[in-house]
């Protein structure tokens, strides 16, 4: 698995973990990976390992994930059951600097998907998605990140790879991508108004 960065170099790296599609969920029911990912309980399972405090499910859509922390859904469809419908190209315009210890970005994968299977609903710019996200996550959260590439935050040098996994979908689909991202205290340089937390200071909301 690769991916090529703006001066052309190649970045490799081996998933963490590979999860194969169909079988069935502990509740019986048949285990397949459809448009609401987060019907899909491995993809449930990833989100619960690392979503703590207040979390940001930036692209919604219809599954609500459980959590003893807070929630606030966005989704750019105002049909939707959210809590905001911004485009996440700009949702850190809508909320405070760091004010998030989890964000969760689960968009249509490509303008074709979105055609298809969202109403034409996608986001103007994916980058400017995760520069805003690099704003709202406060240090020792997470990004969640679903997708075909393993890019995620590598861009912004205050995150750190922390794993990958890989949804296959069978023999001729492409796998969905899984990358989970850390926002390192050490590494923290920016300008966004984020003031220094220790792990202990944020749990407060956890669902590990």
């Amino acid at each position: 698995m690769s991916d090529q960065s703006a001066n052309g170099t190649v970045h490799r790296e081996e998933p963490t973990e590979t999860v194969s599609n169909g079988g069935r969920n502990s509740d019986g029911t048949a285990r397949m990976l459809s448009r609401w990912t987060f019907e899909y309980e491995p993809a449930r399972l990833i989100v619960r390992e690392y979503m703590s405090g207040r979390t940001l499910n930036a692209c919604a859509g219809k599954t609500k994930l459980q959590h003893d922390g807070e929630i606030v859904r966005n989704d750019l469809n105002p049909d939707r059951d959210a809590d905001t419908n911004h485009d996440v190209a700009e949702i850190a315009d809508y909320f405070e600097p760091c004010s998030f210890d989890t964000v969760i970005f689960d968009p249509p994968f490509d303008e074709k998907q979105a055609e298809t299977k969202y109403d034409g609903l996608h986001a103007m710019d994916v980058y400017a998605a995760l520069e805003d996200f690099n704003e709202l996550v406060r240090p020792g959260g997470h990004v969640i990140t679903f997708g075909w590439n393993s890019w995620g935050m590598r861009s912004f040098s205050a995150f750190e790879r922390v794993e990958t996994v890989l949804l296959q979908r069978g023999p001729i689909h492409r796998d969905v991508i899984v990358t989970v991202d850390r926002r390192t205290t050490h590494s923290l340089t920016s300008n966004n108004g984020c003031t220094l937390q220790t792990d202990a200071d944020r749990k407060g909301g956890g669902s590990r």
